[in-house]
């Protein structure tokens, strides 16, 4: 019989993660200069959590629609299906009733374009989180087929500037946001905190609440946004074909418990049972290989 522990075991998936984190036009000294550092505080998070070469960064003059482009453009013949592909925006939004921008130097990119280029990239699991103002007006089109959507504001309609940026940093880079303490911050996680910061921030201010944080789409529980130590990283072959095949199961099972609904129930567990086990096997040998490479 399939055992609690196993059965309760957290399965992220540890598929290579990708970041691209922009920051987008300021217009103020105030504004630049909060969006700059929000920006630097992500990116630090973001290579800690998953190494530089998977961090992709745009700020301030540099961050034009042509550079989003040409960089998202990029990610597609890099990011495998396996992989995990998360994009942070940061700055103002706007929405006139019908279409979404990001504010840009130079010409905004909207909505739909942003979204073709995410369409394109081929992580089958995507997190976008969207700290600008009016990013609620993304709620409908961007969530579904895999990414999950955060987004700063309920609707297209809370067009102030807003504070979850500054708050989602303080998640990664915090603790007290690790609920379960095990090490990491999932996006649920995050999501959590810096929603509660922002409701938190307001209140005591006394002022209204003009933002209102959204989550939307499935596997925020599971999607890891941040470590609180740099990731380990295989030292030896023998750890490395180790990993590689800790993330073929972990795929597996992420794929079957996609697939739960059209597999009878008894099938369902005999295989996710199979695989718990094996996973815990892997495991084992990867702590025992950890342990005896550190002696």
């Amino acid at each position: 019989m399939l055992t609690v522990g196993l059965l309760a075991l957290p399965l992220v998936a540890r598929a290579d993660l990708y970041y691209v984190i922009v920051g987008g036009l300021g217009g103020e000294p105030k504004y630049q200069e909060a969006f700059d550092k929000e920006v630097q505080q992500l990116a630090a998070v973001a290579r800690r959590t998953t190494g530089d070469a998977r961090v992709a960064v745009l700020s301030g003059e540099h961050a034009t629609k042509a550079a989003v482009e040409k960089l998202l453009g990029s990610e597609r013949s890099k990011v495998k299906a396996s992989d995990t592909f998360a994009l942070i925006l940061v700055g103002h939004g706007s929405f006139d009733g019908e279409q979404y921008k990001v504010n840009l130097p130079g010409p905004d990119i909207d909505g739909d374009e942003l979204l073709k280029l995410l369409a394109a990239i081929p992580a089958r699991s995507q997190l976008i989180v969207n700290t600008t103002s009016a990013s609620g007006a993304t709620l409908e089109k961007w969530a579904g087929n895999g990414r999950m959507l955060i987004t700063a504001t309920r609707s297209g309609f809370e067009r102030n500037a807003t504070h979850f940026a500054e708050h989602w940093a303080k998640a990664l880079a915090d603790g007290s946001a690790d609920v379960d303490k095990n090490g990491v911050i999932t996006a649920q996680e995050a999501f959590d905190y810096a929603s509660r910061e922002v409701a938190d921030s307001l209140s005591k201010a006394g002022t209204l609440a003009t933002e209102h944080p959204q989550l939307k789409g499935d596997g925020a529980a599971r999607f890891v946004v941040a470590r609180l130590q740099s990731a380990p990283l295989p030292s030896t072959p023998e750890l490395a074909a180790l990993d590689r095949q800790k993330t073929a199961l972990e795929d597996k099972i992420a794929d079957l418990r996609q697939r739960r609904e059209s597999i009878a129930p008894d099938a369902y567990h005999n295989e996710l049972q199979g695989l718990l086990v094996q996973l815990a096997d892997v495991q084992g040998k990867i702590d025992e290989a950890q342990k005896a490479h550190k002696e």
